[in-house]
């Protein structure tokens, strides 16, 4: 019945499963073009996808609404770090996480980190976030493409501050240990580039439904 509702729709039950991530081989430096590296498609290709069924004439109203509810669940995974990752792992499905937040790191990178940045309270925080981005961001952020935001994710799961691999030499491994703790240095190092990633995404978000609909 809203928006923010219907973001979740391609997740209950999975749609289109295999365009939720993109893939990048351990030793990559990131994205060169448009295209999924190792897929016929990803999320990066079921964005172009929804965009231009969203702004087609010939579409039907059924077709475009699937689109937008698609769009708003597409936007959010590209800006989560771990759906930018690495195949053998499953975006950090298979790296446990203990300490404050449980299950594995890219479920903790879904939720539970979510709640460390912004709290519990989702439409006090939506105000919050919205109310700090200039607009000078807002030009910044909007002069880049999919593919640009990709890399900005795949930056982030790179990190070491992440702790979803280690850099040795031109690879990014996964770590020895078999779980990765997450503590309150781990929270303060991570929360604003969480609180950030959401920013970027409701940003680029709105901009791309404004070019679909011709606003």
């Amino acid at each position: 019945m809203s928006f923010s509702d219907a973001c979740t729709w391609p997740d209950h039950p999975r749609k289109r499963a295999a365009e939720h991530f993109l893939n990048l081989a351990r030793d990559s430096s990131g994205l060169t073009s448009d295209a999924c590296p190792d897929a016929p498609g990803c999320v990066l290709t079921a964005i172009r996808r929804d965009a231009a069924v969203l702004a087609s004439g010939s579409a039907s109203d059924k077709e475009k609404l699937d689109a937008l509810k698609f769009l708003g669940h597409w936007v959010g995974d590209i800006h989560q770090p771990l759906h930018v990752s690495f195949k053998d792992d499953r975006g950090g499905n298979y790296i446990g996480v203990v300490g404050a937040c449980s299950g594995n790191l890219h479920s903790a990178w879904d939720t539970c980190l979510v709640h460390k940045a912004v709290g519990m309270d989702f439409e006090d925080a939506a105000v919050e976030l919205l109310g700090s981005i200039s607009p000078v961001k807002v030009e910044e952020w909007t002069r880049s493409t999919p593919t640009g935001w990709a890399n900005e994710s795949f930056a982030i799961s790179e990190r070491s501050q992440t702790k979803y691999c280690v850099q040795v030499g031109t690879a990014c491994i996964a770590p020895d240990a078999g779980k990765v703790r997450i503590d309150a240095t781990y929270i303060q190092e991570n929360a604003p580039i969480i609180r950030e990633q959401l920013q970027k995404a409701g940003v680029r978000l709105a901009h791309l439904l404004d070019a679909a609909l011709g606003r």
